[in-house]
């Protein structure tokens, strides 16, 4: 049986969502426990201390950069919050 934890977080992103954007286009996810100091709490995944986490990319209509690989999603970098 698989069980989804209740954090009271949605935990899942998308583009119909209301993320932020940065000023280039690009979007900032933020993963742990709570939620970066600063940082929009809309881009926010809570993780659960101890709970063990892992994400995924769903592409959906990729364009010609996709499949000729001038496009890399990039990896997760850390983010320390203030």
């Amino acid at each position: 049986m698989v069980r989804i934890l209740d954090t009271g977080v949605q935990p899942d992103r998308s583009s119909r969502d209301a993320i932020v954007k940065n000023a280039d286009g690009t979007v900032d996810i933020y993963f742990g426990p709570s939620a970066p100091n600063g940082k929009p709490k809309s881009n926010w995944i809570q993780t659960l201390p101890g709970k063990g986490w892992f994400s995924y990319f769903r592409l959906y209509g990729p364009t010609q950069a996709y499949f000729d690989r001038s496009w890399v999603l990039p990896d997760i970098e850390p983010f320390v919050s203030n």
